[in-house]
């Protein structure tokens, strides 16, 4: 069920909770494990109510609740953030992609990419890599994720958060698309709040294939359908910010 922003949780965690986890961009933020939920302090001004719009936009789409992490708003130790519930079974392990790739190569993607000079050749690598080592087709999962980007423009969709789950009978699938919290223009340090959103769009700069989110949308094609009228609807009664403006400004006028 969703909560509203004005339903938040409000949580206190004991630091024996925190976990030391690969991936967080800036090395900052804190995440906590507790009671079968992920909690992620914000670190990059409002990240916990940008998680929570871009998942509850993507209620409205449709793909498939397992296809995507719910994530809701609230206060840890006082401070903003969100949760997610664990996405794993029991006997299921998360594997990012850098985490993939360096294990089988010993370097990172960043560094694989160095003599790769276009966008599609990078793609194919990874694709090529990922199939050839546990034989999974990531095409689908990578057209859903830059669907998802493109709409809601994140900024830090490094290899980190990106990745697969392997169960206890070595079976692997795509993982979820999560760690949505650096878009619609937060943690955007190129932006002017004096300028309007059409500009300060134009700003943004995409990862990991291409700096361009909708070369990546178009190379891939979409992925999902959104109900855009119920999605404005939804939107207009939530908290007035600049992550709400910017999620309404692309709802209205991308092309999708």
């Amino acid at each position: 069920m969703w909560l509203r922003v004005i339903d938040m949780f409000d949580v206190r965690i004991g630091k024996e909770f925190l976990v030391d986890t690969d991936g967080t961009s800036d090395g900052t933020q804190l995440k906590y494990f507790h009671d079968g939920f992920w909690y992620k302090e914000d670190s990059a001004e409002r990240e916990g109510i940008v998680e929570y719009y871009v998942s509850r936009l993507l209620s409205f789409s449709t793909l498939n609740e397992k296809d995507y992490v719910e994530y809701e708003y609230g206060k840890i130790n006082g401070k903003g953030g969100c949760r997610s519930k664990n996405f794993l079974k029991d006997d299921e392990s998360f594997i990012t992609l850098e985490r993939l790739h360096t294990n089988v190569e010993g370097r990172s993607v960043v560094d694989a990419f160095k003599p790769i000079r276009t966008m599609e050749e990078r793609i194919d690598y990874v694709l090529d890599f990922v199939n050839k080592v546990v034989g999974l087709d990531l095409y689908n999962y990578f057209k859903n994720v830059f669907t998802l980007d493109y709409i809601t423009l994140n900024e830090d969709r490094h290899f980190h958060n990106l990745g697969i789950i392997m169960d206890g009978n070595q079976l692997y699938r795509a993982a979820p698309i999560f760690d949505n919290g650096k878009s619609l223009l937060n943690g955007n340090t190129s932006r002017n709040l004096n300028l309007p959103i059409s500009e300060n769009v134009t700003r943004v700069v995409a990862r990991p294939f291409s700096g361009l989110h909708e070369a990546m949308y178009r190379y891939f094609g979409k992925g999902f359908n959104v109900d855009i009228q119920s999605a404005l609807l939804w939107l207009k009664d939530e908290e007035n910010n600049l992550y709400k403006r910017v999620l309404d400004y692309r709802l209205k006028t991308i092309e999708f």
